[in-house]
């Protein structure tokens, strides 16, 4: 009887043993990710790169960060690989710039802290397109390193509407409607689509765009693009209904909404009958008009006549 109680009160202890075994290894794990947890605290939250921008523009550079409860040890800025910009508040000067190839930070414009790093790049160029990345990096003893990136374009952006040329105020059934579309010079290439009652002109309307190409004296290769649309109006609704179309032109850069511009131009197509009255309609006037210069005409020579028979009397 003693030997049985004497080896419940082992199993007991060893159950025991298990369960702080168990409270101790959970208590660890616990102290472990909580360890953990500030270093992954830190984070690059934010990046903010024009996609594109017009060379006579200043781009603006964000990038805003969260670091925990970590010391924020730099910020540093590169162009395709290339450090240009360095904000480190541990070690004076907290501010530096090194040269990069279209590259010109305008003076007074970076702002960094603990939380972004700003800076405004001014005098683009040829040279300014290119990926930039931001990086941060926390203090000892991790040193931990976070980045993103974005490209950004340099070009010369469209200032006016497309140009639609060759539309007349009015067809008739059977005629060919021809219509082009020009964008003035750019940089990217502008993509040009047309429209028919808002709806996108099918492929078999139109001819292939042509873009012409030349380059300004900054080095950017200029396009100036051109698209045709070509109607055959031989829908037989237009025999006995006339209809009004409107024909819309946009101009696209890189597909940026913000970019994209329009121009637009109405024309009606005459129903047959409609095409044909009309031409009735001015073939009577013009009858009109010759038998009533015919009858002016005798009526001059009469009175011509008539006073030259008095002189002689």
């Amino acid at each position: 009887m003693i030997d049985q109680e004497r080896d419940q009160d082992k199993d007991l202890n060893r159950e025991r043993d298990r369960d702080r075994a168990k409270e101790l290894a959970a208590s660890r794990l616990s102290l472990l990710l909580k360890s953990i947890q500030p270093i992954g605290a830190l984070h690059l939250s934010s990046l903010s790169v024009p996609r594109i921008i017009d060379v006579t523009q200043k781009a603006k550079l964000f990038c805003g960060y969260e670091m925990g409860n970590r010391t924020l040890n730099s910020v540093k800025w590169y162009k395709d690989g290339m450090e240009f910009f360095r904000y480190s508040p541990l070690t004076p000067p907290t501010t530096n710039w090194f040269p990069v190839k279209g590259v010109t930070i305008a003076e007074g414009s970076s702002h960094c802290n603990q939380f972004i790093c700003n800076v405004e790049l001014e005098k683009l160029n040829v040279h300014s397109s290119g990926q930039y990345r931001c990086e941060v990096s926390g203090d000892a003893p991790e040193f931990k390193l976070i980045d993103k990136a974005a490209n950004m374009t340099v070009g010369v952006l469209p200032k006016f509407d497309p140009f639609i040329t060759g539309i007349r105020h009015a067809y008739k059934y059977r005629d060919t409607l021809l219509a082009n579309c020009s964008s003035e010079w750019s940089s990217p290439a502008a993509r040009l689509t047309w429209y028919v009652n808002n709806k996108t002109a099918p492929l078999t309307s139109l001819q292939p765009q042509i873009n012409e190409i030349t380059r300004n004296i900054e080095g950017f290769p200029l396009y100036a693009s051109n698209l045709q649309l070509r109607l055959h109006i031989d829908d037989q609704r237009f025999i006995s209904k006339s209809e009004v179309l409107e024909l819309r032109c946009s101009s696209d850069i890189m597909g940026l909404t913000h970019l994209r511009r329009t121009s637009w131009m109405r024309t009606t197509i005459l129903a047959l009958k409609d095409s044909g009255y009309n031409q009735r309609l001015t073939e009577n006037g013009n009858c009109a008009s010759a038998r009533a210069a015919t009858l002016g005409f005798w009526l001059v020579c009469i009175t011509i006549f008539l006073r030259w028979h008095c002189t002689l009397s």
